[in-house]
């Protein structure tokens, strides 16, 4: 803990957020936004897991595009099935809410609020919001109840490291690759210049 302590005083590169070890996914999401949004002025407020491959450099370019829409809530949109079997991986206990099939959601494993949305959440009772089993469906169901615009980004999920990947869900399969797209990252830059 120390060695950790000491890194956070040099680059203040972490933030604390204060929550229980048993706080569930979506209540420590909440406390993340609060924390950030009255720690750091940002335009986005961005939730990666650390299983992905992140281009930073990527996302910050797809984060600085303009938008239209100044609420905005962007990620791998997807919708499926919701489990309703207590036996099985992914049982949401709040299934009947949901009826057969999640609404479009952002896959939790990289998603991205604007700050406007995020203020939102940060002025809300924590006690107000809908908070279901899992933090992706649990982000979901605010942002529809905030009637923020959805952006569907594939970039932000592919299954391979491409040219153009923002994230990689698995991380191991951009390994032997990264050499690759990295040379062709540079020159790409070179020749648009």
């Amino acid at each position: 803990m120390a060695d950790l302590q000491k890194e956070v005083d040099m680059y203040h590169d972490f933030l604390f957020v204060d929550a229980e070890e048993d706080t569930k996914p979506p209540q420590k999401m909440l406390a993340f936004f609060k924390a950030a949004y009255d720690m750091f002025d940002a335009d986005f407020y961005v939730k990666a897991d650390d299983a992905i491959y992140l281009r930073p450099d990527r996302l910050a370019a797809l984060l600085a595009k303009d938008r239209l829409h100044q609420r905005t809530y962007i990620g791998c949109m997807k919708k499926g099935p919701v489990v309703n079997d207590p036996n099985m991986k992914w049982y949401e206990s709040s299934w009947e809410l949901l009826g057969n099939e999640y609404f479009s959601h952002a896959s939790g494993l990289l998603y991205a609020l604007s700050s406007e949305v995020v203020g939102s959440l940060a002025a809300t009772n924590n006690d107000s919001l809908r908070m279901f089993d899992y933090e992706d469906v649990t982000v979901g169901s605010w942002m529809l109840a905030m009637n923020v615009k959805h952006e569907d980004n594939r970039a932000m999920c592919d299954s391979a490291c491409t040219p153009t990947s923002i994230a990689v869900w698995d991380s191991k399969k951009c390994s032997n690759a990264l050499a690759i797209i990295t040379a062709y990252s540079i020159q790409s830059y070179i020749f648009d210049v």
